[in-house]
């Protein structure tokens, strides 16, 4: 009823506002759908990043026992040198 007593301009005004409200929801639904698709790609690159850093975690547990390791070979190879130097006094 309240549309009959508006005049043509008023409806033309009406009807560019209605499809103006439209572009603007397209357009909010368009940018919320881009950001789903981020938030997604975040989260799986995410998810990656943590099976990696857990995967490193897994193979830098033992690194502790290598601390010794140094004074070891520095110890064996003083004792091979000896057993190298028996040896080549014999012949």
């Amino acid at each position: 009823m309240f549309l009959l007593t508006l005049d043509s301009d008023e409806k033309v005004l009406w009807q560019v506002a209605l499809g103006m409200g439209l572009v603007v929801i397209l357009v909010v639904i368009a940018l919320l759908t881009l950001l789903h698709r981020l938030v997604r790609d975040i989260d799986d690159s995410v998810d990656s990043l943590w099976t990696v850093t857990k995967r490193l975690a897994q193979n830098t547990t033992g690194l502790y026992q290598l601390a010794g390791t140094a004074s070891v070979l520095r110890a064996l190879r003083e004792e091979l040198i000896g057993h190298d130097r028996l040896l080549s006094e014999d012949r």
